[in-house]
C-alpha cells in the first residue's frame, strides 16, 4: 500500500515503510554506531540528538524522492533504513541504505533493497537509480551487485564520520533492463 505520505511494502521477512518521527533512536543508535557512520556521507558519530531528528524531519515520505523508509524485522523493529535520494541533475536519484551490524551478512539489506527499488522505480517512472560505497566496505557493494547495481566507476566521497576524503565505488542500476 503506497499513498501521498505513507507506505508498507513487505517481503518475506521484512517489513518497509515510511520512516516516523519517533523512529529517531533508532537511527541514532544504528547508524552512529562506529561501524555505521563511516560507511555514510552526513552521520557522525556519536549522532547528536538534533542533528538526528533534523535529518528525520528532511527524511519524510511526501510521495516523491528524497525520502527514507524504516527496515523492520517483526520481532526485532527497525533494524536499519533505505532511501531514495534526489541527487544533482534532473534525472539523477540515488539509493542508499544501512542496517544494524548485529543484523549484518544475513540479506536483509539485499532483500529490502530489491523490494524498494522495485517499487519506487516504476511508481516514479525513474529509468536508472545511482548508488555508491566506500572501497573499504565491500559488503555494500555485493548488496548492490545482488541487486541488479552494475559499477559504472570510482571516485572519492566525504563522510563526516571519516577524517579525511576516502575512496569509492560508483554503481548505476538501469530499471529498464530489469524489466526486459
Amino acid at each position: 500500500m503506497i499513498d501521498d505520505c505513507s507506505f508498507i511494502l513487505t517481503t518475506v521477512g521484512l517489513l518497509i515503510r515510511e520512516l516516523l518521527l519517533d523512529d529517531w533512536q533508532a537511527m541514532q543508535r544504528i547508524s552512529g554506531h562506529t561501524s555505521v557512520a563511516p560507511t555514510l556521507a552526513t552521520v557522525t558519530s556519536p549522532w547528536v540528538e538534533d542533528e538526528v531528528k533534523t535529518w528525520s524531519v528532511r527524511s519524510l515520505f511526501r510521495g516523491r524522492p528524497g525520502f527514507r523508509a524504516a527496515i523492520v524485522l517483526s520481532e526485532v523493529g527497525v533494524i536499519g533504513s533505505l532511501g531514495l535520494d534526489k541527487a544533482p541533475g534532473p534525472e539523477n536519484k540515488s539509493c542508499a541504505y544501512f542496517i544494524d551490524p548485529a543484523y549484518w551478512g544475513q540479506g536483509y539489506a539485499t532483500e529490502a533493497t530489491w523490494c524498494f527499488l522495485n517499487t519506487f522505480g516504476p511508481r516514479f517512472d525513474l529509468s536508472e537509480i545511482g548508488a555508491n560505497h566506500f572501497e573499504d566496505n565491500p559488503a555494500s557493494g555485493a548488496v548492490l551487485r545482488k541487486t541488479g547495481f552494475k559499477q559504472s566507476g570510482s571516485g572519492m566521497a566525504k563522510s563526516q564520520a571519516r577524517l579525511e576524503p576516502a575512496p569509492v565505488t560508483l554503481y548505476r542500476l538501469n530499471l529498464e533492463e530489469l524489466k526486459a
